[in-house]
């Protein structure tokens, strides 16, 4: 491989981690962590959870998808992530394989729907209304 090559592989690669590691935090999204899960679903809203890492790529490309779904149903849906790796316990209790994985809880608490992946806005608002979303 020529030198040339290398080094635009080497800048492409750098800026492909600047992309993934700015902006999509979900610490720079407070309102998406502030309420646990226990409290989500004892609050009698619906909730999504998402069960991610910081690691996981496809879990930071939700998170803008997470910020507009909290938006878009303020004081209407909780929006709680759950880090698979700081919450080991949580995560086995609820059966979590894969991340990201979201889980729908009805306004009692008991899990509705479940999701492994990305999720488009438009999917799940489709699927939280099918929940009891209003």
């Amino acid at each position: 491989m020529h030198r040339k090559t290398k080094l635009h592989l080497l800048i492409g690669l750098v800026l492909l981690l600047t992309i993934f590691s700015s902006g999509c935090q979900k610490n720079d999204l407070p309102e998406l962590t502030t309420t646990s899960l226990d409290t989500a679903l004892s609050n009698g809203h619906l909730t999504l959870a998402e069960f991610s890492s910081d690691s996981c790529i496809p879990c930071k490309e939700m998170i803008p998808v997470l910020k507009d779904l909290a938006n878009l149903y303020k004081d209407r849906l909780n929006v709680v992530v759950v880090d698979v790796y700081e919450q080991e316990a949580l995560t086995r209790s609820y059966g979590i394989l894969a991340t990201p994985t979201q889980v729908i809880f009805d306004t009692s608490g008991k899990e509705v729907a479940r999701h492994v992946g990305t999720w488009s806005l438009n999917s799940m608002v489709g699927q939280l209304r099918a929940s009891g979303l209003s």
